[in-house]
């Protein structure tokens, strides 16, 4: 699990997995906006998406520092709507097909100026301060920027001052059809799914996209996710560093102390002492949504959980390769492996689907808790996903066989390996 003994080989193989990751980005960089950035899929996915370009500049700094910059600065000047909060994504011009039949599927998720009233787990704001802390000559623009998100989620997405924030949707997690939700999402049929998100989404419309009034006229779906929670808290923690090297320690202070209230709200709502592994809050219902998904572990990589020992448990219980029920022969899965074969038309996030996103989550939480061995297996699967299936939305954690979109072109997560490997 340790690598090859032969620096010469790994120097070229690196070479190659960098070039290869460059080509792909190539074929998914656009125009729109008055910004240049990526898609992470040009034939599927034809908006700017906000946690995809998150994940583009912490993979492209180790192509281009300049890259990553451009990526972020082009997110957070396109997609920041008007009370502040980041869309999920925002469609191209030229997609207005796509855009009707999204719509059509889901509800009206667009506010008026073509930007989703959804949000993302802000991956923006965290690869922001990771630049900054790694940049000789930093982006004050962008260190400006990052913070304006995370304090508009806390203005509009609390139910309680130094809460843990809410979705009122799924698609808002990152991972849609999660099965975290299927307590309160009929998953039953794709056509059932898309009935239940477009009542969400109606509904929220109606509200005037508040979450106070939407709670007030029975909105079903409140959620404190441990994806959303996790980044937020893995964002604040960085940003604060940030801060900290920018030399304004009152910023630096005010962001840490919010790390702080956000840990303390996990741990009370969302960590599962059955699971060792946090899960989801419904808070209609008041009660936590205990299922296990590979989501749980991404607050394993904060200071916070490690000082509090919650990432010590999650590792133990779930990050270890011999005993791990997530950990298949090829990478980490999404959820505890079945051993099913995956049906690729079926629901998204359902069975043994390793995403580049799901295999960077364990290499972080390990390498940010001394396991290098384990982490540097997290790395090197990734890698074996690329070399045999290519650059693809999803893989068989059993097989490695890569499935869903960027079967032509490729799809950008997998290169999420650049910060797996440096």
């Amino acid at each position: 699990m340790t690598g090859s003994a032969d620096p010469d080989r790994d120097a070229s193989n690196g070479g190659r997995l960098k070039q290869a990751c460059r080509d792909m980005f190539a074929v998914h960089e656009v125009e729109a906006f008055g910004e240049r950035f990526h898609v992470p899929a040009a034939r599927e996915y034809s908006c700017l998406f906000s946690w995809d370009s998150g994940y583009h500049a912490l993979a492209l700094r180790h192509l281009d520092p300049a890259l990553a910059r451009r990526e972020l600065g082009a997110l957070f000047r396109a997609n920041t709507c008007e009370d502040g909060l980041l869309a999920h994504e925002r469609p191209l011009p030229g997609s207005e097909a796509r855009t009707a039949l999204v719509t059509d599927w889901l509800g009206p998720i667009y506010r008026p100026d073509g930007r989703s009233w959804l949000i993302d787990p802000p991956v923006g704001a965290y690869a922001a301060a990771r630049l900054y802390l790694e940049d000789a000559a930093p982006d004050t623009e962008l260190l400006a920027l990052a913070p304006r998100s995370l304090e508009a989620i806390d203005r509009h997405r609390l139910l309680t001052p130094g809460g843990a924030p809410v979705l009122l949707h799924p698609l808002e997690s990152g991972a849609d059809v999660s099965p975290l939700f299927d307590a309160l999402v009929d998953t039953s049929s794709r056509r059932s799914l898309l009935n239940a998100h477009k009542a969400l989404s109606q509904h929220v419309t109606a509200a005037g996209y508040d979450l106070h009034k939407a709670r007030e006229t029975g909105h079903s779906f409140i959620v404190s996710d441990p994806i959303f929670c996790g980044w937020h808290l893995l964002a604040l923690e960085e940003l604060a560093l940030a801060w900290g090297k920018a030399g304004n320690a009152d910023k630096a202070k005010a962001l840490d102390a919010r790390a702080g209230t956000l840990a303390q709200a996990m741990v009370r709502d969302l960590w599962s002492p059955q699971l060792n592994l946090f899960v989801g809050y419904d808070h209609v219902g008041g009660r936590q949504l205990e299922v296990a998904t590979l989501g749980g572990i991404i607050a394993g990589a904060s200071r916070h959980m490690r000082a509090s020992g919650h990432a010590q448990r999650i590792i133990e219980a779930h990050l270890q390769p011999g005993t791990s029920k997530f950990w298949g022969p090829r990478g980490l899965a999404f959820n505890p492996l079945d051993g099913k074969v995956i049906d690729p038309k079926a629901l998204l996030w359902r069975g043994d689907v390793v995403w580049g996103a799901t295999q960077y989550w364990g290499y972080l939480v390990l390498s940010r808790n001394d396991r290098p061995a384990d982490a540097r297996h997290a790395a090197a699967q990734m890698a074996g996903l690329i070399s045999t299936s290519g650059f693809r939305e999803f893989y068989s954690a059993i097989s490695g066989e890569g499935f869903g979109a960027g079967a032509e072109g490729g799809f950008t997560w997998p290169a999420l390996v650049l910060d797996m490997t440096g």
